[in-house]
């Protein structure tokens, strides 16, 4: 019981931060899922082609992403002048290099036959990035102090005003720069996390900083084999954008983009959400296994009570969603939609499984299992892509996901010792899946006599996909079921 108690303040302060994370990431969502879709239907295909290949190179070059510094200072046990100037130094240097980079490439990237347009999109994105860089020190500060209300709020407010230089420029003819003046804009306006970090924590800016070159070798020990871990994460997230852009064109590209921003909804709601506060809540429990292995049982739960049934549901309705969201020039997305989504439902456990080896010191075989991935990806996507154009590339992704959720969970059992719950969890969520789609099947054969418009179909699919999973989930294991939602209620009251 003493341990209950004394653990109340960070439970509270975790639980918290994860409700400002929450609404900030719903609201980020909710106003950018709106305004990409005003701008799908203002721009071409071929400009989000070109967007997803610049942004493919302005992410290789960078290198803050691959030594991922914030998670060796966020990991590190101590807040003190010493080890934030180390950290701020080494941080600044990594976004400054990555610029300095990428500036090296541009004629590299000309001779190599990629288009002006592309090259030049992909420099100011390098610009973008590294202000970034420089922004995310304040905000790493401040949500190692878990104060994700701060930095939530700040960016809730200034994520719609990146939008209107986007706009204006797509309203006047401007294609892929509207886009690259969104992510522009948006850095910049992140500077401000410096300002609120100095009022919010004056005794840090106060203090003497310094510099440990013992300290900054630890730093970039274990933010390098992290940076290993987001870095194949990053490629494996995009190499397909390169494989298409390359090998295909830019204007299957943009089809192919389109699709993958909705295949990604699932996952989104382990990175948007938790993946933010889930880091610092496991760090710190890593040495108290019984809890640990507790919050692991209910964020693989959660995870796959919302992201399994959104993600069945948009399988059912891929073309509608594309007609309806997009407009019917863009239905070639559908069948990449449909192939991606039917494999991303891994996606968000596999995430959570990088974060909780990075969270308990075993970045190294994070990295390890992000870059079997690539590999695979790699591998067997240049042959398929050229065999089969953006079809084969699917399933090169597909592929490569369904190796690492076999490889995730594998680690997971040798490296953490889990007693099988975990896999457990994921097993009956596939039989859920497996039934509902059965339902939802007969679902739409019922409907089909009526032929309903794409509005009505796709709100009763998307209906129907959730109320069947959740009572095939109840029927199931309903003691389970009632015990995680008490659980949660009981929590949410306490707050």
């Amino acid at each position: 019981m003493e341990r209950a108690t004394s653990e109340e303040p960070l439970a509270y302060r975790a639980v918290r931060g994860g409700l400002w994370v929450a609404l900030s990431a719903y609201w980020t969502l909710a106003f950018g899922f709106v305004a990409n879709i005003l701008l799908t239907r203002m721009l071409a295909p071929e400009a989000f082609g070109t967007f997803a290949l610049a942004m493919f190179f302005a992410q290789l070059f960078r290198i803050q992403t691959k030594l991922r510094l914030g998670y060796a200072f966020g990991q590190h046990p101590e807040t003190t002048g010493e080890s934030l100037g180390t950290y701020a130094v080494l941080e600044g240097a990594a976004a400054l290099g990555g610029l300095v980079l990428m500036g090296m490439m541009v004629p590299v990237l000309r001779a190599l036959g990629y288009g002006e347009q592309v090259v030049m999109a992909a420099l100011v994105l390098s610009f973008a990035a590294f202000v970034e860089g420089i922004a995310s020190i304040a905000g790493t500060l401040l949500e190692k102090g878990l104060r994700f209300g701060a930095t939530s709020l700040y960016q809730s407010l200034v994520f719609p005003l990146s939008y209107l230089p986007a706009f204006w420029l797509a309203l006047h003819g401007g294609g892929v720069w509207s886009l690259v003046a969104q992510t522009t804009v948006y850095s910049f306006l992140l500077l401000g996390l410096l300002v609120i970090a100095r009022q919010g924590m004056p005794h840090l800016w106060r203090a003497r900083w310094g510099f440990r070159r013992d300290l900054a070798l630890s730093f970039l020990r274990f933010g390098g084999a992290a940076g290993l871990w987001l870095m194949a994460g990053t490629l494996f997230a995009q190499l397909d954008n390169f494989l298409i852009g390359t090998f295909v064109g830019v204007t299957v590209l943009g089809y192919y983009d389109r699709a993958y921003r909705i295949a990604q909804w699932p996952a989104l709601v382990f990175n948007a959400v938790l993946a933010r506060t889930v880091f610092y809540t496991y760090a710190r429990l890593q040495g108290d296994r019984e809890r640990l292995e507790k919050m692991m049982t209910m964020i693989t739960w959660a995870i796959g009570m919302i992201a399994s049934p959104l993600a069945l549901a948009i399988l059912l309705t891929a073309r509608e969603i594309v007609l309806l969201l997009y407009g019917e020039r863009w239905l070639p997305s559908v069948v990449f939609l449909q192939i991606l989504i039917a494999f991303f439902v891994v996606r968000p456990h596999l995430e959570h499984a990088g974060v909780l080896l990075n969270a308990t010191g075993k970045p190294g075989r994070a990295a390890v299992l992000q870059w079997i991935q690539v590999g695979v990806l790699g591998i067997a996507g240049v042959p398929l892509t050229l065999q089969w154009g953006a079809l084969g590339t699917c399933g090169a992704v597909g592929l490569a996901l369904a190796i690492g959720w076999v490889l995730a969970w594998f680690f997971l059992r040798r490296d953490l010792q889990l007693d099988g719950l975990q896999a457990l969890e994921l097993w009956r969520m596939a039989v859920v899946l497996l039934t509902a789609i059965l339902l939802v099947l007969l679902l739409s054969d019922l409907l089909e006599p009526f032929s309903l418009d794409a509005w009505a179909s796709a709100v009763l699919k998307f209906v129907g996909v959730f109320i069947c999973f959740y009572a095939v989930m109840l029927a199931i294991d309903p003691s389970t079921m009632r015990e995680r939602m008490m659980y949660l209620w009981t929590w949410a009251r306490k707050r």
